[in-house]
């Protein structure tokens, strides 16, 4: 189970894109209680988004096209505040990627632990996607690894769990995963580990 770190947020820079009013007064303040830099833009995002660490935008006026990435797949954590309940409100919001939101009226308590939860959750939703990667990208090269144990079993004249256990002590070597190892082998490389399978053999017989 991995270990939760509780964040320091001194030092970091949050945008807040939202019209200027008593709510951000109140969360502004709350936030540079924490060490923190607030920048607050309206009606568009006009701070460059790589020197933040969090956007906590209006999650009642904001509009499609407001952020400069796909709707879906923000860089950094996206919190909303939010006083509607109106389904296709709140619909839009969870499709712009949230990873929390805070309530209007602001108040005096439940900012540290909101600003806790988003940065959770935007890494937790961060490493999922991460591995969902890995695993699709490893199951697209499959049909590499496939070819090369069968390229083994007829060179070499090995069952398969043999020739699959070639691949994968010389892709532990490389340091690769086996499928990635398979999608480099060209004709010379399988080559290669026929020759050094024999050479391997004939020392056991000799």
């Amino acid at each position: 189970m991995n270990t939760i770190r509780i964040p320091n947020f001194r030092g970091w820079r949050i945008l807040i894109l939202h019209q200027m009013d008593d709510n951000i007064n109140r969360l502004s303040r709350q936030l540079e209680r924490l060490g923190i830099e607030v920048i607050v833009n309206w009606p568009v995002l006009e701070s460059p988004v790589a020197d933040a660490q969090m956007i906590i935008f209006d999650g009642d006026k904001t509009y499609d096209g407001i952020f400069p990435w796909p709707a879906g797949e923000p860089p950094l954590p996206l919190v909303a505040l939010m006083s509607s309940e109106a389904p296709g409100r709140l619909e839009w919001v969870l499709q712009q990627g949230i990873s929390a939101h805070l309530l209007k009226p602001i108040q005096s308590s439940g900012i540290f632990s909101t600003l806790f939860l988003a940065q959770s959750n935007f890494d937790l939703r961060k490493q999922m996607q991460q591995s969902i990667d890995s695993l699709s990208d490893r199951i697209t090269k499959r049909p590499f690894v496939l070819r090369a144990t069968l390229e083994l079993m007829k060179r070499c004249k090995l069952e398969e769990e043999a020739a699959f256990s070639i691949l994968r002590s010389a892709a532990m070597n490389r340091q690769q995963t086996i499928e990635d190892f398979c999608a480099c082998l060209d004709d010379g490389a399988v080559a290669r580990l026929v020759c050094a399978f024999e050479k391997q053999r004939n020392t056991r017989a000799g």
